[in-house]
């Protein structure tokens, strides 16, 4: 018999010894510049690197993504006058610089970042072979392209890419009328990007999705007539290229999804048996070993976990059984068969959300023995409204409560990234006074502050992409004119810089 669950962690307990409600400790701490405080994180003052104008095409965002490769940024912009382009920076304003800019094809985009090594592998249109796997060293004569997978000006569709040691697996998308994917690999050489495997034809929807670094193999959630969605790896062969195991008999699939590799060739997954239900399961990559980890809720209906993390030791991930509608917050020390819950935190809107929309942990990050956490409660209209909240942990239920809400409201609304810097974690915090900003904590309620408001006042410059690179972490906001802006917060080795000129003092 299970224990009985703990009860609803309740925001009225989750006030610090000051007795302030986290908006308002927020609100009272957000004035002026706070980093000086913070010696143990050593936060510099953040700096403009680049201003980018708004995008020529209405709907198109302009820098996509953020990558760190050996501690030089690596970053697109879709689509700049004159065509896309792929740039990096070092954190210097004249250490910012564009790599490569390609023509001005319609629709054409520089996406799918991966580090492959010391090298990124992405995708892109030179207007003369269509959108194709290239590589860069960061140079303009180190950037080409990588393979013309499809011959001639017609693009590749290549989709999701992952990398696995020194092997960046992508999935190509043949034309036609029906859905025919192929798993291709590369080791950043022509001569070594090579189709693994044809994955074979649906008629609608995708066949591979969530490519994830399984210990050294490819792990992914594989479609196919006979046996449905099922969990599937690959070690980069055709022969080493399948199902796993066939959990839910027959062509209905079992969906696979939230793997978390928590070490010795074993990897943690939410899936669906008729038997059990949606519950959590374990493999180690064989048939055998693809096992139920615990039936939570005894029964065909579930518990509908997620996995999202492993901090000191223990598997980390959540649970939807609460008749109150609450995210109940578990953790499993690996090779056991019963986990241990935390604490249930409390869902905004009640019970009743339909599964598709139910509240999740989106991302979580460690610092100082804290696991920080941004929960997301997507309500019964979702997108909106939406409650994304804050929350920390130490493991128990004393030690977990919310740090700030709501977390990020802005209509370029992604999940928040978490960013460990010293013994704190940046996020991009919303408050009435000044919008959607970054923002620091401690782990406490009232060292959960505002760090620097880009635009003054309650407009949002909504910060984006936040990525740790060589003493730096970096984020994307939004300019007065619509436009983006590349900037760059500097901490530990590196000298204070002000934050207009970007000129160190």
């Amino acid at each position: 018999m299970l224990p009985e669950p703990d009860e609803p962690v309740q925001e009225e307990a989750l006030q610090e010894e000051s007795g302030t409600a986290d908006s308002e400790a927020g609100e009272q701490a957000a004035a002026g510049d706070v980093s000086g405080l913070w010696s143990s994180s050593k936060l510099g003052h953040p700096h403009l690197l680049r201003n980018f104008p708004p995008p020529v095409t209405p709907g198109f965002r302009g820098i996509t993504e953020l990558v760190d490769i050996g501690g030089t940024l690596f970053f697109g912009v879709n689509p700049e006058a004159g065509g896309p382009s792929l740039w990096r920076s070092d954190g210097t304003v004249a250490g910012t610089v564009r790599v490569r800019q390609f023509p001005a094809v319609a629709g054409a985009t520089v996406r799918g970042l991966t580090v492959l090594g010391d090298r990124l592998f992405f995708v892109a249109d030179d207007g003369e072979h269509g959108a194709e796997p290239w590589i860069s060293d960061g140079t303009a004569a180190g950037t080409h392209l990588l393979a013309d997978v499809s011959p001639g000006p017609d693009s590749s569709l290549v989709g999701e890419s992952a990398a696995v040691g020194e092997t960046v697996f992508f999935l190509r998308r043949l034309p036609g009328t029906v859905v025919h994917e192929e798993l291709w690999k590369s080791d950043g050489t022509e001569a070594g990007t090579v189709r693994v495997r044809d994955l074979g034809t649906v008629a609608t929807g995708a066949i591979a999705v969530g490519l994830t670094n399984f210990g050294g193999v490819l792990f992914f959630s594989g479609l196919d007539a006979e046996h449905g969605r099922e969990p599937w790896t690959s070690d980069g062969t055709e022969a080493g290229t399948g199902i796993v195991r066939d959990i839910f008999p027959g062509p209905e699939g079992s969906f696979p999804n939230f793997p978390v590799f928590v070490g010795e060739g074993v990897s943690y997954f939410a899936a669906t048996d008729p038997v059990h239900g949606r519950e959590l399961w374990r493999t180690d990559g064989t048939e055998s070993g693809t096992v139920l980890a615990e039936d939570i809720v005894p029964g065909p209906e579930g518990s509908r976990p997620r996995p999202f993390t492993v901090f000191k030791d223990r598997l980390y991930f959540t649970s939807s059984e609460s008749p109150e509608g609450a995210l109940r917050l578990r953790k499993l020390r690996p090779g056991r068969t019963r986990s241990e819950v935390i604490a249930d935190i409390p869902n905004p809107f009640g019970p009743g959300a339909p599964p598709p929309m139910e509240p999740l942990v989106i991302n979580s990050a460690e610092a100082d023995g804290q696991l920080f956490m941004t929960v997301f409660f997507p309500g019964l209209t979702s997108p909106t409204p939406r409650d994304v909240q804050l929350w920390r942990t130490n493991g128990t239920r004393s030690g977990t409560r919310l740090l700030h809400r709501p977390l990020f409201i802005s209509a370029r609304f992604r999940p928040p990234e978490l960013i460990p810097v010293g013994d704190r974690i940046l996020f991009t915090g919303f408050s009435e006074a000044s919008g959607d900003e970054l923002w620091v904590s401690d782990g406490s309620v009232r060292g959960t502050r505002l760090l620097h408001d880009f635009l003054p006042g309650p407009a949002s410059s909504a910060p984006l992409f936040l990525t740790r690179s060589d003493g730096y972490v970096f984020f994307v906001n939004l300019g007065f004119d619509g436009g983006e802006q590349l900037w760059a917060l500097p901490f530990g080795k590196h000298r204070c810089l002000d934050v207009d000129t970007g000129i160190a003092r």
